[in-house]
């Protein structure tokens, strides 16, 4: 994985409030983008490839508080704004 990959997505805007913040937003955007790329078709199999793969997503992000339940995962990527 680039640096130049983390670097373009870390600097999207986190519309979340700052006391609700578990998981962090590069975290979330890197499990569901490398879920999708990897055929993951919804929320749920974004979660489930997270618990499968999380020794190979902690070499690119930190996931100090593991990974964020399907839920938070869609909630946090439909509040992104597309642009």
């Amino acid at each position: 994985m680039s640096a130049t990959f983390l670097k373009h997505f870390n600097s999207i805007t986190d519309p979340r409030i700052e006391r609700c913040k578990k998981h962090e937003l590069i975290d979330i955007l890197l499990l569901a983008i490398s879920a999708v790329l990897s055929g993951a078709q919804g929320w749920e199999d974004i979660e489930d490839f997270g618990h499968l793969k999380l020794d190979w997503l902690k070499r690119y992000g930190s996931f100090d508080a593991g990974i964020p339940k399907h839920d938070t995962i869609a909630r946090v990527v439909c509040r992104l704004k597309a642009d």
